[in-house]
């Protein structure tokens, strides 16, 4: 790709990430954005002042064009890495971003999905609030969480793959669960000094796969 139209591919990858914040989540823990969209535009205005320059003024300023467009195409391979990710084969969500999709997953029969295993817990904005997140498993699966305060899961509880919850009874403490779609999850009204202990588990249309391994953290 020529210098003059570097900075106008960039500038269609920046906006398709930056203007889609559902798609291209900008607080994912563990998904995150490679640059902030201030940082993506410097380098954009960069590479294309240094071209203009270098193409009006000639070999002197070609120093500053080849650093520019360097740095900037060394940040478009990292957005591309951060949107095969993401998409996972989704050819819409490769091109929502700016990219070109050149292959696509073919459609095939919706399995179980397996077990969460990258489970990420911090401290939320307020007193008494926790965020977590887990790993993507791709288009069309959801998300849910189970939280325990002060205990791990007794031995009993199951999810069966038709989706059915079952808990043991007489529980002694307080269970939260979260079942929104998303993968990152905000817990609030939670006791500061108690530690607090997650299971995510992930179902599609094929059914409900196993918890994850517990991750826990005290609320401050």
């Amino acid at each position: 790709m020529s210098g003059l139209h570097l900075p106008g591919f960039g500038t269609g990858v920046m906006n398709g990430v930056w203007d889609h914040p559902l798609m291209f989540d900008p607080t994912s823990l563990t998904l995150p954005i490679p640059s902030t969209k201030a940082e993506f535009l410097a380098l954009i205005n960069a590479a294309q002042g240094s071209y203009a320059t270098y193409d009006a003024g000639g070999k002197a300023q070609k120093s500053d064009y080849v650093t520019d467009s360097t740095n900037l195409i060394a940040l478009l391979d990292k957005y591309a890495i951060y949107v095969n990710k993401v998409a996972d084969g989704n050819a819409v969500i490769i091109v929502t971003s700016g990219f070109t999709a050149i292959h696509s997953e073919p459609a095939t029969k919706a399995t179980t999905p397996g077990q969460p295993i990258n489970v990420t817990i911090l401290n939320g904005d307020v007193s008494g609030s926790l965020i977590s997140e887990t790993e993507t498993f791709g288009p069309n699966h959801h998300y849910g969480c189970i939280v325990c305060e002060g205990h791990p899961l007794p031995d009993g509880l199951q999810i069966l793959p038709t989706g059915i919850l079952v808990m043991p009874a007489n529980l002694t403490f307080r269970i939260f669960h979260n079942f929104t779609n998303s993968r990152k999850k905000v817990f609030t009204g939670l006791t500061k000094g108690v530690e607090y202990y997650f299971y995510y588990y992930v179902f599609n249309s094929a059914g409900v796969g196993v918890l994850s391994v517990v991750v826990s953290k005290m609320c401050s």
